[in-house]
């Protein structure tokens, strides 16, 4: 079965809902309201009205409407200033180029304006580009059209059409766009709700508006234009946009109608009737364009500072409830604020360290460490800069503190923000790590990797100064037989009762590693050869005294005995780790060679 058209349940979904089907028809009588307002109140000699406040209307609502709403309230619109057009303007026949104007000077704004949602009038950059686009760009393209429209239609001349077209619908979209947002917003609604003893003081101001107003345009006497600016920008200060709509529309109010019954500074210009109304016009667009940049920077100021309050508040409340210390600190170091954390881990409450420099909390080895940082951070105030240090504080266990230090703001002249973190679990995981990497875990002694280590940083240091060293390689005599005779477990035994009497014998200034099963190790350093020497023979006559303490299950058994061959070089700083190696170790083989247990020195 074959089906033309769409189906009924699509037809249906596309209908808009029944609430907005109200607001629709609200804002579309709004429209016919005031369209046909500005017809019978400011249209005089059955020309372009005085003043035209429904294309602020219509920018106001297809700037807060979605956009998939605009497809219901452009007819709305349209008819209505159709209707009105036709009714109470220049009649049925200039009522469609008319609508062309008017709903082209109003939906180009609003498309263009779309970017900011409706908040245009709460940056300064968005009053600015509303007064640009609504206020000038759609009026001018609105009065070619119009011109065009009415010029073809009657005899009016065209340059004097588009001029009046231009300032009028200009003028009401600068005057009531701010009011009407305002409205459609629910700004308005919401100031009426508030408790009388908070609406006195806009009314009080918004009165004293009028009264000056009124009392300016009463007499012509007096050129006193520049005497409403005054209230105005005290309301607009004081209530911002709703000052800044309310007094725009008082001064064209008040001002506007005593200017046409013959009123006013305005009246006693001596031009024609035509150049007073456009003064006028000028005037109300100047005053515009003072106190609505002012509402908006107010605005923005205002919401910068409660911005800033709210992060201040929750930088307090993280502050407060952090483990970690956190610090305001001034250009020179200077502590300017301290988290309550920071007495238990510096031991000191806040108030102690404020107005103390940060050097307070950091070793006095570790301060060239945090001020390399702080300068740097200074330098670099969008990057966080990391420094480590100790604590001053005398404990069983150093103190190890992490520094995360960056730029206050953005510029390193408002000083930084420091958070401290404790290290010192971290710090002796890491200690235990590197011990356990550098250590044989038999003897507890340096083991290969890190004794090479120190003896190319010994190689440098001879080379570039006056220092001297030696090394010496130890090995135990005859030690496979200890183990085939006692086994391993004595062994062991023997190669710690030897790695005790080496570490009592030789200065903890020297560096003692095993190197191998019974190979050992010596850097000797800052001494000369002859003491080099010196120091094995003790060494040699020590271990050559040495007893091997055994398990209790083997006191029967006579103690193994056990003897050294040391086999001595001094450091070349010419040569590479392995040549002084295997320099000492052919001296340790001639040691061998010669019946062991003595003391050998390479040629």
């Amino acid at each position: 079965m074959l089906t033309f058209g769409r189906h009924p349940n699509s037809v249906i979904a596309a209908l808009p809902a029944p609430s907005m089907i109200g607001s629709v028809a609200r804002l579309g009588l709004a429209s016919l309201a005031l369209s046909a307002a500005s017809l019978l109140l400011t249209r005089f000699d059955g020309n372009i009205a005085f003043i035209w406040g429904n294309t602020g209307l219509v920018i106001a609502a297809l700037s807060l409407r979605p956009r998939d709403q605009w497809r219901w309230l452009l007819p709305a619109f349209g008819v209505a200033m159709f209707v009105a057009t036709a009714c109470f303007g220049m009649g049925l026949a200039a009522a469609a180029p008319l609508l062309a104007a008017t709903m082209t000077e109003a939906t180009l704004p609003a498309w263009l304006l779309r970017r900011w949602e409706g908040r245009f009038f709460d940056r300064v950059t968005g009053v600015v580009m509303f007064l640009l686009i609504a206020g000038i760009i759609g009026p001018l393209i609105g009065a070619v059209i119009a011109a065009s429209a009415i010029s073809l239609l009657t005899d009016a001349n065209w340059q004097r059409t588009a001029i009046r077209w231009f300032t009028s619908h200009g003028l009401g979209t600068i005057t009531f766009t701010p009011l009407i947002m305002l409205l459609l917003r629910g700004d308005v609604g919401r100031w009426f709700q508030a408790p009388l003893r908070a609406q006195m003081g806009p009314f009080a101001v918004l009165g004293l508006v009028a009264a000056v107003v009124t009392g300016v345009f009463l007499q012509d006497g007096v050129p006193l234009l520049f005497l409403p600016m005054l209230p105005m920008l005290a309301a607009t200060m004081l209530y911002v946009r709703i000052g800044a709509a309310g007094s725009i529309l008082l001064l064209v109010a008040i001002g506007g109608l005593l200017s046409l019954s013959g009123h006013g500074p305005v009246h006693a210009l001596p031009t024609p009737p035509l150049n007073r109304i456009l003064f006028f016009q000028f005037y109300v667009g100047c005053a515009a364009l003072l106190v609505l940049p002012v509402a908006a920077l107010i605005k923005q100021h205002r919401q910068a500072i409660r911005d800033l309050s709210q992060s201040e508040a929750r930088f307090r409340l993280l502050s407060d409830r952090s483990a970690d210390v956190i610090l305001e600190v001034a250009p020179d170091g200077t502590i300017l604020h301290a988290s309550p954390s920071v007495a238990q881990v510096a031991g000191q409450p806040p108030a102690y360290y404020l107005g103390q420099h940060g050097f307070t909390l950091v070793h006095p080895e570790d301060q060239h460490v945090l001020w390399r940082a702080h300068r740097q951070a200074l330098a670099n105030p969008d990057i966080a800069h990391i420094a480590q240090f100790r604590s001053p504080r005398e404990t069983a266990e150093p103190t190890w503190f992490e520094a995360a230090l960056r730029g206050l703001g953005g510029t390193a002249g408002q000083g930084l923000i420091v958070i401290l973190r404790d290290i010192s679990a971290r710090k002796a995981t890491e200690l235990a790590l590197e011990i356990a990497a550098s250590t044989d875990p038999l003897t507890g002694l340096v083991n290969r990797r890190s004794f090479l280590q120190r003896l190319r940083n010994q190689i440098e240091h001879c080379r570039v100064g006056s220092s001297q060293g030696s090394v010496a390689l130890v090995d135990l005599d005859h030690f496979k037989s200890v183990n085939d005779r006692f086994g391993h477990a004595v062994g062991d035994l023997a190669l710690q009762a030897f790695a005790r009497i080496a570490s009592a014998t030789i200065d903890r200034r020297h560096c003692l590693a095993r190197i191998g099963g019974e190979e050992f190790a010596i850097l000797l350093v800052g001494i000369n050869p002859k003491e080099a020497e010196a120091t094995c023979e003790r060494l040699r006559e020590a271990v050559e005294q040495l007893e091997v303490e055994l398990p209790n299950g083997m006191l029967e058994i006579e103690s193994p005995r056990i003897t050294a061959s040391i086999g001595l070089t001094a450091v070349d700083p010419a040569s590479d780790p392995a040549t002084i190696l295997n320099r000492a170790d052919e001296a340790l083989y001639r040691a061998k060679a010669s019946g062991r247990n003595c003391v050998q020195v390479a040629d």
